[in-house]
């Protein structure tokens, strides 16, 4: 089979989530082999990048479960992983002491800001044989499939 059938849907025409999923997974791929020297994974990496984004570093566990999609084990699982590596740190919310709060440390921000360039130049290889405006409108398409599929 020639690699190119892969993303063949059942009318012989190109499949787009075949090969959506096949750009994720190379991509996360690529990321992942550069990562593995830092004992650290590319979702990790994507959770942190959201605690160092949110207002004060923090977030519930709910949230992250909620904002990567993922079961609420493998949310957890990951916190774990990352507050083991002192990535992060967590706490019960003073609120309501049955909901979970991690907090991204000053290393977690250090691993951020040292991986942002990598980041910036797999992005740009991604889209690198597109014009500024087919990027707009292939993030603007892609948003809007996913809003759609979002919406069930």
């Amino acid at each position: 089979m020639r690699d190119d059938e892969c993303y063949l849907g059942p009318d012989g025409r190109v499949d787009c989530g075949s090969l959506i999923k096949r750009i994720n997974d190379t991509m996360e791929k690529r990321a992942n082999n550069a990562l593995q020297q830092h004992d650290i994974t590319f979702f990790q990496l994507k959770m942190l990048i959201i605690l160092s984004h949110s207002e004060d570093g923090t977030a519930t566990l709910k949230e992250l479960e909620r904002g990567f999609g993922v079961a609420q084990s493998t949310a957890a699982g990951v916190a774990v992983r990352l507050e083991k590596k002192g990535l992060i740190t967590s706490y019960a919310d003073a609120r309501d002491r049955r909901v979970k709060r991690v907090q991204i440390t000053p290393a977690g921000r250090t691993l951020c800001i040292n991986h942002r360039e990598e980041m910036e130049c797999n992005e740009a290889r991604l889209v690198q044989t597109l014009s500024e405006e087919e990027q707009e409108q292939l993030k603007s398409l892609l948003l809007r499939v996913y809003d759609s599929l979002a919406e069930e």
